[in-house]
């Protein structure tokens, strides 16, 4: 608006000075004059005028360069302070995360403990009472008896008693069954089904009745030979596969000996060996 109020002054000045000079022109109609102001008025009021408004547009570059500086520095305080609680957030985010980890570290390390502790502590028990198991087997004795006629040679043992011999007994001994028999373990083993009890010639000459009659006869006869040489604290495993037939002598062994087992598979005999074992342990401790 100021420029404007400049432009029309100028406009006014023009006007009066081209009037002036239609005046004082020759040959022009001579007119009455008029009193109009002096150029000099004029000429200092547009100085002054033109110096207001380079007052009013300095001041005006002076508010504007300071509100500009304001802003300046108010962006300034404002990204000093973003800064600083940026500074402060981020400090106090890291000492937050670090406070998290050395928790999650620290319950993650103890749970572990409990697991590992939990875990090992079972497997220690598991394996004390393995250990305690087979430290009852090494110090029980095992017989191992074939009621054969003459002696057995090494190669001719049964595979079972090799398989006993290698299970972790104190001794594992098979006895001379030809000779007056002289037992002393703890547990002991009659093998009758590496004991041919009915010969070839007898089962094809032999109806099954007298088969079976003949089975209970040598079945009875071998255990009385056991039971007269058998000490008092011996458990006696009898290994025999009767098949459909059941042998009365077995079933009265309740009546002769205090503990004994049967036993009809290889696998079945290794079981009721053990843990025949673990009887005479305990019955020698009573």
């Amino acid at each position: 608006m100021d420029w404007q109020s400049l432009f029309n002054l100028t406009g006014v000045w023009l006007l009066k000075v081209w009037m002036l000079f239609i005046a004082q022109t020759p040959g022009l109609p001579a007119s009455t004059p008029k009193p109009l102001p002096s150029p000099a008025a004029d000429v200092e009021l547009l100085k002054t005028q033109i110096q207001f408004l380079q007052d009013a547009n300095t001041r005006l570059n002076n508010s504007f360069g300071s509100f500009v500086g304001a802003i300046n520095l108010s962006f300034v305080v404002f990204g000093v302070i973003l800064g600083v609680a940026g500074a402060i957030s981020v400090y106090l985010f890291n000492q937050s995360l670090k406070e998290a980890r050395q928790l999650v570290r620290e319950e993650v390390e103890r749970r572990l403990q409990i697991s590992v502790g939990e875990a090992i502590g079972q497997q220690v028990d598991n394996l004390k009472r393995i250990l305690d198991r087979e430290q009852v087997l090494g110090g029980i004795n095992v017989n191992y008896i074939l009621p054969q006629d003459k002696p057995l040679l090494s190669d001719d043992y049964p595979e079972e008693y090799q398989l006993l011999a290698e299970r972790g007994f104190k001794s594992t001994q098979i006895l001379d069954a030809s000779k007056r028999l002289k037992i002393s373990g703890d547990v002991v083993v009659l093998d009758l089904v590496n004991y041919q009890l009915i010969l070839d010639e007898e089962k094809t000459s032999l109806s099954e009745v007298e088969i079976a009659r003949l089975t209970e006869e040598r079945v009875a006869e071998q255990i009385q030979k056991i039971l007269n040489a058998l000490p008092n604290k011996a458990v006696l495993v009898v290994y025999i596969r009767p098949g459909k037939q059941r042998i009365s002598a077995i079933d009265e062994l309740s009546r002769k000996v205090k503990y004994y087992a049967s036993a009809n598979t290889p696998v079945n005999l290794m079981g009721t060996v053990v843990d025949s074992a673990y009887v005479a342990d305990a019955w020698n401790k009573c």
